[in-house]
């Protein structure tokens, strides 16, 4: 029988106050913490993702757009408007957030944090066998070994051509980025010793899924599903 590991996920949480004055706080907060942060350089962040310089334009808007309501000259369904527009905007930077911290595991914490992001503690019990989960976060992917130590992983859409994934001192590691209804096939084995020589598993498929408690898209039985919270 196999034991059962504990990991911890960690998710970026937007928290937005319900007062109209700490809302606009809330969003200034972190369009502070994302100017000049060189883990998210503006160059770097993708397409689908709201610029800062917009972000700064959607604030200011619905700062105004409030202003007018205290002074009555503004309607409130159009600071509601300017609102949503903003906490969209912190939604998709958010998600950027997440994305980096998937990927650097060690650091995700202070990734979040330094986005200005509240962190949630998601405590997964997952046994200890080879295994590809899909988790919560959409297009990433929990990969776990049935032996304990460092270890490497891979990753292919055919198992001809491979990826290298970046090696791990646990028997788990995410992999975060992949596309929802892909199938990869995922591997792995325990880092080589002077002693010992070890051989790669055999090959897990898994079809990605697109997140959420229930996200998860069944494939072969064992290897599939999002996971649950504790």
């Amino acid at each position: 029988m196999g034991t059962t590991i504990i990991i911890h996920h960690l998710l970026a949480v937007l928290k937005m106050p319900t007062k109209w004055a700490e809302r606009i706080q809330r969003a200034t907060t972190i369009q502070g913490k994302l100017t000049g942060n060189t883990t998210f350089p503006t160059g770097s962040w993708s397409v689908n993702v709201v610029t800062l310089v917009q972000l700064g334009l959607d604030i200011a808007a619905f700062i105004a757009a409030h202003n007018a309501v205290i002074a009555r000259t503004g309607s409130v369904a159009a600071r509601n408007a300017a609102y949503l527009v903003v906490k969209k905007d912190l939604e998709a930077l958010k998600a950027m957030a997440q994305l980096k911290a998937d990927s650097d595991v060690t650091n995700a914490e202070t990734i979040i944090t330094g986005a200005g992001y509240f962190v949630k503690v998601i405590k997964v019990k997952q046994k200890q066998i080879n295994d590809a989960m899909n988790t919560q976060i959409s297009g990433t992917v929990l990969l776990t070994s049935d032996t304990p130590g460092h270890h490497e992983w891979e990753q292919s859409k055919d198992m001809v051509t491979i990826i290298h994934l970046p090696a791990t001192s646990t028997s788990h590691t995410l992999v975060p980025g992949l596309t929802p209804g892909d199938v990869w096939w995922f591997r792995n084995k325990r880092v080589n010793t002077k002693k010992n020589i070890y051989n790669f598993s055999p090959w897990i498929r898994l079809q990605v899924g697109a997140g959420g408690k229930l996200g998860g898209i069944p494939n072969t039985l064992g290897h599939s599903g999002s996971l649950p919270t504790a």
